[in-house]
């Protein structure tokens, strides 16, 4: 085996190690956030809703500096996700046509074309969410001064009536690769 292929190998034992170890916290993430989103913008459910949804998704129920730890290593970690999945996109595969695949091959491809899909607004999310709550509890910065971080996080700036789609769309798409993520690892299990 050539130093390719050696390289090629880690990375795709690192990026299925980080998926499984971030399966059930990245989901819980993934799962509060759109909770509140749609609770709030959709069906004006109650802030006190939205405050249990949020100290879900930010950790904040492990107490303050847990919960910027948590939130600094699960951003982290989904950087190395997205970095090392990016690397594993096939070009080649890519260029198949999907009528023309086998139904294992399939799977690989639709989790390459999700990849591609949501590396930018996963990698945009994660830094600014996370940059949002370190700048908020570690340098103490105020919400005014770090606003648009939490604004690009969320999706903002497609303005009211769009944001619950975009949160929707980033967390169906999230659903996608964990469900074909867990496709694979099966099929190489069996």
């Amino acid at each position: 085996m050539n130093h390719r292929e050696t390289f090629k190998m880690n990375v795709r034992r690192l990026h299925r190690q980080l998926a499984i170890a971030l399966f059930l916290p990245l989901g819980l993430t993934n799962c509060t956030g759109l909770a509140y989103r749609l609770g709030r913008s959709w069906l004006n459910l109650s802030k006190d809703f939205g405050k249990a949804m949020m100290a879900i998704h930010t950790g904040a129920f492990l107490g303050e500096w847990f919960s910027v730890l948590y939130m600094f290593l699960l951003s982290l970690t989904v950087v190395l996700l997205v970095a090392s999945g990016f690397r594993l996109i096939n070009p080649w595969l890519l260029k198949r046509r999907f009528s023309s695949v086998k139904a294992n091959v399939k799977v690989r491809l639709i989790h390459q074309y999700g990849a591609l899909l949501l590396f930018l607004p996963l990698l945009v999310s994660a830094t600014t969410g996370v940059s949002y709550h370190l700048s908020r509890y570690w340098l103490r910065l105020p919400k005014e001064k770090v606003a648009i971080l939490l604004q690009i996080h969320e999706g903002a700036y497609l303005g009211a009536a769009l944001k619950p789609f975009y949160i929707l769309l980033l967390s169906a798409a999230l659903l996608l690769m964990f469900l074909s993520g867990w496709r694979m690892l099966r099929q190489r299990s069996a």
